[in-house]
């Protein structure tokens, strides 16, 4: 039986997202949440259970998962840690740990296993492939976090342990910094009135990106930005030294010391160590925007299939047209006009397997009479492999007898089709028999 995972506030963003993660995993879920219409409504969609007491929820589960905004996370705790049962898991998603690991010790039974962790994505990613998760067990390998391990690395995850004290202090940069950087870049536009779009076409691609690097902070949600910046009580020092440094580099760029200028940029890259590779990622990061819009262009009067970053939403079509901005795409006689900044490019596979699942799939059935030293295998190999409509290819008979003539064998093909111009495709795999040298029976 698959354990029942309770998450507290489960119907916020980053709740919904794990909420989501474990009901396809196949766990009994429950998500909590003080405004019931919205539970129940969230609990509906995402297809899992809804409970308004966060007590009731923790009594009932073997892992409980605080997800709550930072500044309600230590009452939060207080309240439900200590109605979870020895034997099972505590967790919370928090973006600061010391204090969080802390509660979940402290008011926690003591056979409870207390595990922190910041998933160090936004919800929107809409998968945890790739992404950076950094866990701050207080147990050392122990059930519970084998069983997370395992969970994380089976969904490609990276993983990362660290102790709470380690992970705030890291995170005053990581979050503290960047985000205070990126906030006042964003308000020095906005002071000065300046035309961002319009400098866009004046732009180097570095430059548009650090533009959807800030445009992606500051249109995220304030009050959570805010709980980062002020709860972390060593972020406020970090500022300070920043804004003392940007004071020396402004005063050097004011009397035109160019010494003093060379010396803090040339410093700086000394401490950075890995230039060369901060390059080859960015050049990647470049590489990626320029060739997605690049192969969008050529995709132009071809059919693609495009998933839709944040809803999901899959459209096939045939590409219409293409700008740097958006593509629009003709299904069935519909349009679609798409932000190419939303959405991926399915590959082949995701491609056929969404084919499959919208249309459907035949079966039928080819024989086709060769020589005997041919391999029926090796031919089934290539035959799914001829048209992306082929979805599967199975040797169901070989006959050899007084029907065939001498050192010939008829064999049966069981083949199935996606069901979307399935006579057209069954023409081309007639072709394929017949340009080998096969013979329809």
């Amino acid at each position: 039986m698959k354990e029942k995972i309770a998450i507290i506030g489960g119907y916020g963003g980053m709740g919904r997202f794990f909420a989501r993660l474990f009901a396809k995993e196949g766990f009994d879920v429950i998500i909590t949440g003080s405004d019931q219409t919205k539970g129940k409504a969230t609990a509906k969609e995402l297809g899992v259970s809804y409970e308004r007491d966060n007590k009731k929820a923790a009594e009932d589960a073997d892992v409980v998962i605080i997800s709550v905004p930072i500044d309600a996370t230590i009452q939060v705790i207080k309240e439900v840690a200590p109605r979870v049962r020895e034997g099972s898991l505590l967790m919370d998603v928090t973006s600061l740990k010391e204090n969080p690991c802390k509660a979940m010790l402290e008011y926690s039974k003591e056979g409870v296993e207390v595990i922190g962790t910041h998933p160090v994505f936004s919800h929107r990613v809409g998968d945890i492939e790739g992404q950076v998760f950094i866990l701050t067990p207080l147990k050392k390998e122990g059930k519970w976090l084998k069983w997370l391990k395992k969970l994380l690395k089976k969904h490609k995850a990276r993983v990362y342990e660290s102790t709470p004290r380690e992970h705030d202090e890291i995170m005053t940069v990581v979050q503290g910094l960047t985000h205070f950087i990126y906030i006042s870049i964003g308000k020095t536009l906005q002071e000065i009135d300046f035309d961002i779009k319009k400098s866009r076409q004046f732009s180097s691609p570095i430059y548009e990106l650090m533009l959807d690097m800030m445009g992606r902070t500051i249109g995220q949600n304030p009050g959570l930005y805010a709980s980062i910046q002020m709860q972390n009580p060593k972020t406020t020092q970090i500022h300070n030294k920043f804004l003392e440094v940007a004071g020396k580099l402004s005063k050097a760029i004011e009397n035109k010391d160019r010494e003093e200028f060379g010396e803090i940029m040339s410093s700086a890259a000394r401490h950075f160590d890995d230039v060369e590779q901060a390059m080859g990622r960015s050049d990647k990061a470049i590489s990626s925007l320029v060739s997605e819009l690049s192969y969008l262009k050529k995709s132009v009067g071809k059919e693609l299939c495009l998933k839709h970053i944040y809803s999901e939403q899959i459209h096939l079509g045939i590409v219409k047209s293409v700008n740097p901005e958006k593509v629009v795409l003709k299904d069935s006689g519909r349009e679609y006009t798409l932000n190419i900044s939303n959405i991926r490019i399915l590959g082949d596979a995701e491609k056929i397997e969404y084919k499959k699942n919208k249309y459907g799939t035949v079966k039928r059935d080819f024989s086709i009479i060769l020589d005997e030293r041919v391999n029926e295998e090796f031919l089934s190999t290539l035959l799914i492999n001829f048209d992306e409509l082929i979805y599967g290819v199975e040797i169901k008979d070989i006959y050899r007898g007084s029907q065939i003539e001498e050192n010939k064998k008829s064999v049966c093909f069981g083949v199935e089709i996606i069901n979307s111009e399935t006579k057209k495709t069954e023409k081309k795999i007639n072709i394929f028999f017949s340009d080998l040298g096969g013979k329809l029976r």
